[in-house]
């Protein structure tokens, strides 16, 4: 930490005058100058590393957030990589020093929320190292390590989850397979990641290019699903995707080999039963229409409800078919007092779905199609809201030319 003295708060001074000025101003022009007035707290020496902590006592940027610099000899034509490490906060590293009319900086280049700078010393001299973050006032633990050449990178994007912490769950036997359903329970034993919900793992067979659909289902908690393997670079993860706090995550494979499924909950101290269940995804072109047909010119009503088949994203979709011959242009309008509508039509001779949300005005939904096709086409009817629900009315309406 800044030690309070008589210098410092001179220092403190300058800094309020030009910190307070433009962000631009301070990592460009003069950045240079300005953050070489922080007073070091440390040494850092190639092959080594330090451990600091960004609090409220630190000054603070431009961008509002703590700073905390330390000091670094060079030597003309040196080249090294600066790492700053933190779990607590996003990274934001800063280098000044002789020779540099620019201020380097970086936000995630050490994958993950790690920064990372590698570069050469144009002139001999003291330098300055500056550990600061993306947000205003973050504060936490970090590592400060300077090597000599640069070493990996953090394998997970910032804000993702690292797989590391999934990896060390035991499976203890516990398997899934397409089309069976899989029960467990959480429970105040269950392994708990990083201090957080407990969480359990299973083992799930993949073979590349299979796509499946898992979903994870509890009466008593609040489902979070998480699924981690070979050949994705992060953690997929999901809430609510399944509808009325259960959990959906559909995925290819990218790789043969034993992707982990660990269910868990949003709350730490949620226990109790769940059931894990593998499909292959749901093909919207194939979706059951339970004998709706469309009558053209007419007016139909029905009802979106928990027991229709999630389409995608927490949505529920019902679908009517629409028997048509290529080059008939008709209007579909969807409207409910009750939820947010989304229609959606599929068929023959379309790549990929048509969608619209609010074209009917009031929420309602509206598309004008010519079909491209003779054949049966799909009317899909959902919302835009993950769980809703309720009655709805459908029209049809041929137009010309």
């Amino acid at each position: 930490m800044l030690s309070v003295n008589r210098p410092n708060v001179v220092v403190s001074v300058v800094l309020c005058a030009l910190l307070l000025g433009s962000t631009r101003y301070l990592e460009a022009q003069a950045g240079a100058s300005i953050l070489s007035l922080l007073e070091a707290r440390g040494q850092l020496s190639v092959g080594g590393e330090v451990r600091g902590a960004l609090s409220s006592s630190d000054h603070r940027s431009a961008r509002d957030a703590y700073m905390e610099a330390w000091a670094l000899e060079g030597q003309a034509g040196e080249s090294v990589t600066v790492d700053l490490i933190s779990d607590d906060f996003d990274a934001y590293l800063y280098v000044v020093g002789p020779g540099m009319y620019q201020t380097l900086s970086d936000d995630d280049s050490g994958g993950a929320c790690h920064a990372r700078i590698t570069f050469t010393f144009l002139e001999d001299g003291t330098f300055r190292v500056v550990a600061s973050s993306t947000g205003p006032r973050q504060t936490g633990i970090y590592s400060l390590r300077v090597s000599d050449k640069p070493g990996p990178t953090a394998a997970y994007s910032c804000g993702g989850i690292n797989p590391a912490l999934l990896s060390d769950l035991p499976i203890d036997g516990r398997t899934l397979r397409v089309g069976e359903v899989a029960s467990g329970a959480l429970t105040a034993s269950s392994s708990r990641p990083s201090g957080g919900a407990g969480a359990e793992a299973w083992g799930l067979e993949g073979r590349a290019g299979e796509s499946v659909t898992v979903v994870l289902e509890s009466d008593a908690f609040d489902a979070y699903l998480l699924v981690s393997g070979p050949g994705l670079s992060d953690v997929l993860t999901d809430d609510d995707g399944a509808g009325d706090l259960n959990s959906q995550i559909t995925l290819t494979f990218p790789a043969d080999g034993t992707y982990l499924v660990v269910a868990s909950s949003v709350a730490e101290s949620a226990v109790g039963p769940y059931t894990l269940r593998v499909t292959e995804p749901l093909d919207i072109n194939e979706l059951p229409t339970a004998e709706r047909i469309i009558e053209v010119g007419g007016t139909m009503t029905g009802w979106l409800s928990s027991a229709d088949p999630i389409i995608g994203e927490g949505r529920r979709g019902e679908a009517w078919a629409l028997m048509g011959r290529a080059g008939q242009i008709y209007t579909i309008d969807l409207e409910s007092s009750e939820f947010d509508c989304y229609l959606m039509v599929v068929g023959p001779g379309f790549g990929e779905p048509l969608v619209d949300d609010d074209s009917g005005g009031d929420l309602d939904s509206r598309i004008r199609i010519t079909l491209p096709e003779d054949g049966t086409y799909r009317v899909i009817v959902s919302s835009a809201g993950s769980g809703e629900t309720g009655e709805y009315s459908l029209r049809v309406e041929e137009a010309e030319g």
